[in-house]
């Protein structure tokens, strides 16, 4: 099961990243597909609008140090590239779009849940720890998944959802009753607290549920599993004060939230998981991407629509907003994010909206001059708890960009500090999206 203290705070996505995000090597610096609510591809030459202004147009992109870093935008669809053994984590991350987010069932989960939320591929280890369930769902095959954990500003209260892909109806309906039964008697092992007990939904009879009461913090949990098709859904809710029908009202909300929408899901095939296209909109080319030397998790180099990438947000509900008005419908993460909008004006306005959001988080930090002058970009810097940071967005016709940097108090290992690439990340970026606008990649 999963226990209480083993949902780590949240990165947010646009506050300064630490250092510790990038501690797991990333087998492929690329992944993608495009996806809309509905699981439709947008069209090419959707989003438009040139990416050169009076500055920029006059700009000498040559004078810049862009470092070790690529500086040409691949089109990955006209070089027949697929996602291969990557398949899975696009998968993963198209299905972000068809996740709940626990905002939406209780406005004040807003606290993100760390390295449960996200993709998680070759097993559910960071979702439920410990107990063997992980072993469990191994056993019936999972391929993917995507999991989203908040809780309210205290942690007093905590909702967590996943959603597993398994090969088949019939394989999810085994992994569904088996990690149910391994909830009630798992193994003595990890962060195991020994065995829940068996628990009932009246208005969800097709859903296994279990409760457990963590002793000497007055806190009750609820954990759930329910077979949907190929997919297998999982919550978790936990509440200080043994608030037992807290947990009871918000899982049964989040099951019946959470059906309909994984049933909307225009899942992958199994066989032609590993076709997958990889960055059918373009947008992850125009992402700074990495080099050899810095190290990056799965969920650090994706592809999300605007639903997918709420889960990672610091203010979900605002940014929802701001992703409706701005038209923004494609985000990009390779050691810089791009979001495209739906013109430049809209990306300003986008842009300018994330600063005044930093700014209300660390309202230390001051203006930066641009690293090397680049167009179109407005930095942050300063002194935080846990070291300097700055963070940089920059606008290129309807696409936003953010390059951070963070330098630990105390580092001495040039790997693990990403404040001294700023300089060279901004201007690859820039670079690299007056590349593609020359190339005409995706016409937009």
């Amino acid at each position: 099961m999963q226990d209480k203290e083993h949902h780590p705070t949240m990165r947010p996505s646009r506050i300064l990243l630490s250092s510790t995000a990038l501690t797991l090597a990333l087998a492929l610096t690329l992944a993608g597909c495009s996806n809309t609510a509905d699981g439709t591809a947008i069209a090419e030459g959707a989003a438009t609008g040139t990416g050169t202004n009076d500055t920029a147009a006059t700009f000498d992109t040559a004078s810049l140090d862009t470092g070790a870093y690529n500086t040409e935008p691949r089109d990955f669809i006209d070089e027949g590239q697929s996602a291969g053994d990557f398949g899975p984590a696009v998968e993963g991350q198209r299905m972000a779009e068809f996740v709940i987010h626990p905002y939406t069932i209780d406005s004040a989960l807003t606290t993100g849940g760390g390295m449960a939320t996200g993709v998680g591929v070759g097993g559910i280890g960071k979702v439920l720890s410990g107990g063997g369930a992980d072993d469990v769902a191994k056993s019936f095959g999972v391929i993917t998944g995507f999991g989203s954990f908040a809780s309210n500003p205290d942690d007093s209260r905590q909702l967590g959802v996943a959603v597993w892909r398994f090969p088949d109806t019939n394989s999810a309906a085994q992994a569904a009753t088996a990690l149910h039964a391994n909830a009630l008697t798992p193994e003595d092992v990890g962060f195991s607290s020994g065995p829940q007990t068996p628990a009932s939904i009246p208005q969800l009879p097709g859903t296994l549920a279990s409760t457990y009461y963590f002793d000497g913090i007055d806190t009750a949990s609820m954990s759930t599993f329910t077979a949907r098709g190929p997919h297998v859904v999982y919550t978790y809710t936990s509440a200080e004060e043994n608030d037992t029908e807290w947990n009871s009202d918000v899982t049964a909300r989040a099951v019946e939230a959470q059906l309909p929408l994984i049933d909307r899901f225009p899942f992958s095939p199994t066989d032609e998981i590993e076709s997958l296209p990889v960055d059918l909109d373009k947008v992850l080319a125009r992402a700074v991407g990495f080099v050899e030397n810095e190290y990056a998790r799965n969920s650090d180099t994706a592809v999300y629509g605007p639903l997918g990438w709420l889960h990672f947000d610091s203010h979900p509900a605002e940014t929802a907003a701001l992703f409706e008005a701005s038209g923004a419908d494609r985000i990009a993460l390779a050691n810089s994010t791009v979001y495209r909008t739906s013109g430049p004006e809209a990306a300003e306005e986008l842009r300018d909206a994330f600063v005044e959001q930093t700014l209300d988080s660390y309202p230390d930090l001051v203006d930066e001059p641009a690293p090397q002058s680049v167009p179109g970009t407005v930095c942050l810097a300063g002194d935080t708890a846990q070291g300097r940071v700055m963070d940089c967005m920059m606008t290129y016709g309807p696409y936003v960009a953010q390059i951070q940097g963070h330098r630990s108090v105390g580092n001495t290992d040039p790997d693990s500090d990403t404040l001294r690439t700023v300089p060279q990340r901004v201007a690859a970026q820039y670079v690299k999206f007056v590349r593609a606008e020359e190339k005409g990649l995706g016409e937009n």
